[in-house]
């Protein structure tokens, strides 16, 4: 009997001892062998039914991570088809409607406070429109009444109309005004098209 085991090939070398004295043994001395010999195999067959129960989780464990790599590299797979699909959807869009993509994805900067340019008066007066549309909107969510303080950022992009997002500082009406205890930043997305004015998104800037 052959084992990669090193402790169950010691015990196997140890019965096959054991039968051999066995055999060169009177009779009356073979009994107490005879129990050295069934011992031995009782421990012979716990350690073998321990070393299957520990191949088994091996091999269950193996079955699993081979498994999960399988339905992860399945799913990349998959993303990555995704992605290629809509590349090619937008090829084709662009190639189709030229004109619908020449400005989408184009950002255009209303404001921005603190840069050293210069801003149509219009656009900035835009900006602070869409700041005050949005702070209505998160009073009238929020049943609390804030009042725009500066708009620090205006950009918009080309989308179905435009999409503006927006950061600007708001003050609540009930307390004296000081620009480090109360005025609180703010975040904000407006989409402006045909339809007209939606406040898509407005909270406080974490």
């Amino acid at each position: 009997m052959k084992t990669s085991n090193p402790s169950m090939e010691k015990r196997v070398n140890k019965i096959l001892r054991h039968v051999q004295k066995l055999q060169e043994e009177k009779a009356a001395d073979q009994k107490l062998r005879i129990k050295k010999i069934v011992r031995q195999m009782n421990r012979l067959q716990e350690e073998t039914e321990e070393m299957e129960e520990m191949e088994s989780i091996k091999k269950s464990e193996e079955e699993k991570n081979a498994k999960f790599m399988k339905e992860a590299l399945e799913e990349l797979e998959l993303e990555k088809k995704k992605i290629q699909e809509a590349k090619e959807k937008y090829a084709l869009a662009r190639k189709l409607r030229p004109d619908l993509y020449r400005l989408c994805g184009t950002l255009n900067v209303l404001y921005r406070r603190d840069s050293h340019d210069s801003y149509d008066p219009e656009d900035v007066q835009k900006a602070k429109d869409y700041a005050q549309a949005a702070i209505d909107v998160f009073n009238q969510r929020q049943g609390v009444e804030y009042s725009v303080v500066e708009v620090i950022e205006a950009t918009s992009v080309a989308v179905n109309g435009f999409i503006v997002s927006l950061t600007f500082t708001a003050k609540p009406n009930d307390a004296d005004y000081d620009y480090e205890e109360d005025a609180e930043s703010f975040s904000a997305s407006v989409h402006y098209s045909y339809k007209g004015l939606d406040v898509t998104h407005v909270d406080f800037t974490i």
